[in-house]
Order: structure tokens, then C-alpha cells, then sequence
């Protein structure tokens, strides 16, 4: 049989916004899209309304970085809103918010309590923002605390946001935790990728010893 020539991108978008079906498709989705868009929106006012009280003016509590001139003005804000009935996605943008070494101090304790009780819930956005949080405030100290939650299945895979953190760590208990869980269901293919890439020729430490 001959041997189709390849279509161009633009040929392809022809041929696409062609077909009536491909079309009302596309047009549904970027609908609800919008729609979720604007939930979110009108969902999230009362925090960005509370943050713009402080002269924080974001859209999103995902677009507030800790590099914000008036960041730590936000923190007890965050730590306010955290428990609030929000969607999930939205609460999980007020978590990763406070993932920063400038809410250590007044968060630390609060995102561990929280993150305590979802221990064994669903796996959900919360949580994934609960874990990164834990993960940007830490400090090398708290490195018996990172070692506990990602050791703990009830995390789920939640405990993959720790991963990083843990590779980029010179402690040798670190390195421990890591091959330890190497073969963990919910891990195993992150652990592998960063020993691969902390150790020489993708050998862990473990098997050159």
C-alpha cells in the first residue's frame, strides 16, 4: 500500500474545525471549563477579599509566593482560611502557600495537625498541599519528622512530594529512608529516578556497598 504523506499541524486544525462533532465537543469543554473556572473564582473570594485587606492583591491564593514584599502578612490569613469549608483545589493553593521558611515559625505545628487528621482519608488536593507544605518548610532538623510521614503508607501518594526533598538531603539517614522504601508501591518509580541521579552510573548506595 502507498505510504500516507504526513499531515501539517495546520492541515490537521482544518480538517478538525471541519468536523461539526469535533467542534460542539471542543466548545462544551472550554464551557465547563469556565464554569469551574468561575466557581473557583467566586469560591476563593473571601480570602483574596481578606488578603487584599493587607494589601496582597493575587487572584489566587496559587499565585501568592513567599518572594511578596507583604508574604508574611499573609501567613495568618492562610493559617485562618486553612480550615474553611473551600473546594479542595482551592485548599490545597492555601496549603502550598504556606509552604515557605517564613510560615515555619507560626504554620509548622498547624499543617502537621491538619495533615494528622486527613492521615487516613481519600487521597485528595488537600492533602498533596498539606504534604508540600511540609516539605518547603522544613529544615534540616526536621528531617526525623520528613523521615516519619513518608514512611507512613496511610499517606498514600502524597509521600511522593517529600521525595525531593529527602534526595536533596546529605544526611546519610536520608539516603536510608529512600532505599528503604525503594521498593514501596506509591514511590518506587521516584525513588528510582533520584537515587539514579544521586548516586554514580544509577547504582544505589546500598548495592555498591
Amino acid at each position: 500500500m502507498p505510504r500516507r504523506e504526513p499531515i501539517t499541524a495546520d492541515e490537521l486544525m482544518r480538517r478538525l474545525e471541519a468536523d461539526p462533532e469535533w467542534v460542539a465537543r471542543r466548545a462544551e469543554e472550554e464551557r465547563l471549563h469556565e464554569e469551574r473556572t468561575a466557581a473557583l473564582r467566586e469560591n476563593e473570594a473571601p480570602l483574596i477579599a481578606a488578603l487584599k485587606d493587607v494589601g496582597i492583591d493575587v487572584r489566587s491564593a496559587w499565585l501568592l509566593s513567599n518572594k511578596n514584599p507583604k508574604y508574611r502578612s499573609a501567613i495568618p490569613i492562610l493559617l485562618d482560611h486553612l480550615d474553611r469549608e473551600y473546594f479542595d483545589r482551592i485548599r490545597e493553593g492555601i496549603a502550598r502557600s504556606l509552604g515557605a521558611p517564613e510560615a515555619r515559625q507560626l504554620a509548622w505545628d498547624k499543617i502537621l495537625s491538619v495533615l494528622q487528621q486527613l492521615r487516613s482519608a481519600p487521597q485528595s488536593d488537600f492533602r498533596d498541599g498539606l504534604v508540600a507544605a511540609v516539605s518547603g518548610m522544613a529544615r534540616s532538623a526536621d528531617l526525623p519528622k520528613l523521615i516519619e510521614l513518608v514512611a507512613d503508607p496511610a499517606l498514600g501518594q502524597s509521600r511522593l512530594l517529600l521525595i525531593p526533598k529527602l534526595s536533596r538531603s546529605r544526611q546519610p539517614e536520608a539516603l536510608a529512608i529512600l532505599e528503604k522504601l525503594k521498593d514501596d508501591p506509591d514511590l518506587y518509580k521516584e525513588i528510582s529516578y533520584r537515587l539514579k541521579r544521586k548516586t554514580p552510573h544509577g547504582q544505589s548506595a546500598a548495592r555498591r556497598s
